[in-house]
C-alpha cells in the first residue's frame, strides 16, 4: 500500500478516534449557537494577532492582549466553550503528533510542537 493510501486510512483513524469524537461534539454545540460561534471566532482571530507580533519579534497590543485576557476568561467560565477549547487542543496534538512522525520518517524537520 502506498503512503497516500495509508494516509487515507489515517485520516479514517483520526476521525474514529475519541479525541475527534469529543471535539465533533463539541463543535456540533458550540456551531449551534451563533453567539458563541463568534466569540470563537473573535477568539481565534485575536489569538493568531497575538502570536504573529510574537513570531514577529513584537510585542503585541497591550489592548489587543487586555481584551484577549478577558475574552479568555469567559470561555474557560463556560463548560461548552471550555470543553470545546479542550476538546480542539487535544485533537491538535493529537494532529501534530502525526506530523512529527511523518516528518521523522521522511527526514524532514517539521518544526512543530504543541
Amino acid at each position: 500500500m502506498n503512503p497516500v493510501e495509508r494516509a487515507r486510512l489515517l485520516a479514517e483513524d483520526i476521525r474514529q478516534s475519541e479525541e475527534y469524537k469529543i471535539f465533533a461534539q463539541y463543535k456540533e454545540e458550540v456551531d449551534a449557537d451563533a453567539g458563541i460561534k463568534s466569540l470563537l471566532k473573535e477568539y481565534a482571530r485575536m489569538q493568531t494577532r497575538i502570536q504573529l507580533a510574537a513570531a514577529a519579534g513584537q510585542q503585541p497590543d497591550a489592548d489587543l492582549v487586555q481584551r484577549f485576557s478577558s475574552m479568555n476568561a469567559l470561555l474557560y467560565g463556560d463548560p461548552r466553550t471550555s470543553g470545546y477549547l479542550l476538546a480542539q487542543l487535544r485533537l491538535q496534538k493529537m494532529t501534530v503528533d502525526v506530523l512529527q512522525i511523518i516528518g521523522e520518517a521522511s527526514g524532514l524537520d517539521m518544526g512543530l510542537t504543541l
